[in-house]
């Protein structure tokens, strides 16, 4: 194969895997917000829709020490497969009943299928990808998974919350994911035979910063779909103008991965690790003083939905030329269960923060969060340059 044909293979594989993963975020951008208009048309109390939605996140942590035993045992692709049906037929049972209890199980299962399908999706999409152009690959997956959190309230606002047409739809997608992920089915990377799985915990020692700048990147993510609109209520903007600020923040996201990815693949990726840390935290501590000019702050939150999203997508380009194998499946189920984590702890720490110091401690969080990241990148960057550093004399 010569590589102009390589390289059409390549893209052709990312392009089926990438519509595949993307059913993680779609699902989780459809059925939040229609089921929490659901609980809230049926009288259920506020805790009780909040529960209801942690077992989501709960069944994507759940998945972390399942998906690398269930990828090494049944193969990445069956258990795709086994994870798009799981999560589709999941939806429609949510449909068919009317009780926000018996919905908890069976949003924790679309959470582990969820989780199954993101810890496959991304060993792949890693697997397949060249460390020339590793950041590229990986910034046009993430770009795409992005713009999956703007479809689903997309889909949401256009077919509404009443009836069976929006667990249809959400059903559909998982199914139609199918297709794709079947056209390049004989092509899809699979494990070296008898390489043993290792432990989700271990991973904890391998990889630290990498698990913390995740977790960092999920709790921005749902302190800014659940907070962001209310900063910019609370500054006198309409109801409608923070939905549309959160449309702002995601076409940040979605636009500015392949670049970042691209600008990865010609410098240190440490260095853009840094520069991306830093600017999503001057981007958030910006906000207060550019809210009261409505374009400098929809500027502020386009910049900031664009590098903090990158920081995820570097921290896969980091795993993926760091890792390879089980320990890559492993560290990719790690990231998941992460995500989980700071997913479950945005809302909190948000709100808890807002609560404290008022409508500034929603871009406070941010600022201080990504600042510490910034400088934490930057020490670890420096202990490895000294690691590396030839000894005097000539020694290595």
């Amino acid at each position: 194969m010569t590589t102009p044909d390589r390289q059409r293979h390549i893209w052709r594989l990312a392009f089926a895997i990438t519509a595949c993963a993307t059913v993680f975020t779609i699902m989780q951008g459809l059925t939040y917000p229609l089921l929490a208009l659901i609980l809230n048309r049926m009288d259920v109390p506020e805790w009780l829709i909040g529960i209801n939605a942690a077992t989501m996140p709960i069944g994507m942590i759940v998945s972390a020490p399942l998906a690398p035993r269930l990828m090494r045992r049944f193969g990445g692709r069956d258990l795709t497969v086994a994870s798009l049906v799981t999560s589709a037929a999941c939806l429609l049972a949510i449909g068919a009943t009317q009780d926000a209890w018996l919905w908890m199980p069976m949003r924790l299962l679309i959470g582990i299928a969820l989780g199954c399908i993101l810890v496959v999706n991304e060993s792949w999409i890693n697997q397949i990808a060249s460390d020339n152009h590793r950041g590229r690959i990986i910034g046009f997956y993430s770009a795409v998974l992005s713009a999956g959190f703007a479809l689903g309230p997309a889909l949401l606002a256009i077919v509404g919350s009443r009836g069976w047409a929006p667990f249809l739809i959400g059903a559909a997608l998982p199914l139609l994911a199918l297709l794709p992920l079947l056209a390049v089915r004989r092509s899809l990377p699979t494990l070296p035979a008898g390489e043993r799985t290792v432990p989700v915990f271990a991973f904890l020692r391998l990889a630290p910063l990498l698990l913390v700048l995740t977790a960092a990147v999920a709790l921005a993510d749902e302190g800014a779909m659940s907070f962001l609109p209310l900063y910019a209520l609370e500054h006198g903007y309409a109801e409608q103008t923070g939905t549309i600020l959160l449309i702002v923040m995601i076409a940040g996201s979605v636009s500015m991965q392949y670049p970042i990815g691209w600008v990865a693949d010609r410098v240190p990726r440490a260095t853009v690790m840094i520069f991306c840390a830093a600017a999503a935290a001057a981007s958030a501590a910006a906000m207060p003083f550019t809210v009261t000019t409505p374009w400098l702050f929809a500027f502020a939150v386009f910049v900031w939905g664009g590098v903090y999203y990158a920081i995820y997508m570097l921290a896969l380009v980091r795993l993926g030329e760091s890792f390879a194998g089980m320990t890559l499946v492993t560290g990719n189920a790690a990231f998941a269960a992460m995500w989980g984590v700071g997913g479950i702890a945005g809302s909190s720490v948000v709100g808890g923060a807002m609560s404290a110091f008022g409508p500034v401690g929603f871009p406070l969080v941010f600022a201080v969060t990504f600042g510490a990241i910034a400088i934490a990148i930057a020490v670890v960057a420096v202990r490895e340059r000294r690691r590396a550093a030839p000894m005097p004399g000539g020694g290595v």
